[in-house]
């Protein structure tokens, strides 16, 4: 019997560590960017893309050509499919800034018409006093979300 309680104690064990870990990187894991490949701007990478966004020029074709050993002509294909791609990726994504911003100003307006004057000057002190890092690309902060 005194090897079963050994079994019970190493197991419960490993079971808090598995749910430390677990709770640590699901914290972690809000604050961080997602994967390369859900983030559209990886596919923009090189001229032509927003400037401060995304990977250097060929970045992502050097992490393809890691991953997938391509030739030479590859990657001349894949460069060229993505600057065909991307005018229409930029203008995407564009849309999509416009209307998350327009959607995230109706919220606020919305929000706005529930409050009292004054909880409605201290509801805009506190957009204002958001993270800029929080904010998005036309320097709306989120009011959902983390």
């Amino acid at each position: 019997m005194p090897g079963n309680s050994t079994r019970v104690w190493f197991s419960l064990f490993v079971l808090a560590v598995f749910c430390f870990g677990l709770a640590v990187g699901l914290v972690l894991g809000r604050h961080m960017p997602g994967p390369p490949f859900d983030r559209p701007e990886m596919f923009m990478a090189g001229p032509g893309g927003p400037p401060g966004r995304g990977p250097r020029p060929g970045m992502l074709i050097e992490r393809l050509n890691r991953e997938l050993q391509l030739s030479d002509d590859q990657r001349a294909r894949i460069q060229s499919i993505f600057d065909a791609r991307r005018p229409q990726l930029e203008a995407i994504q564009r849309d999509m800034a416009a209307r998350a911003g327009e959607e995230q100003r109706e919220l606020q307006a919305e929000i706005r018409k529930v409050l009292t004057p004054g909880q409605q000057v201290q509801f805009d002190r506190w957009l204002e006093q958001q993270p800029r890092g929080r904010r998005g690309r036309n320097g709306d902060p989120p009011l959902y979300g983390k």
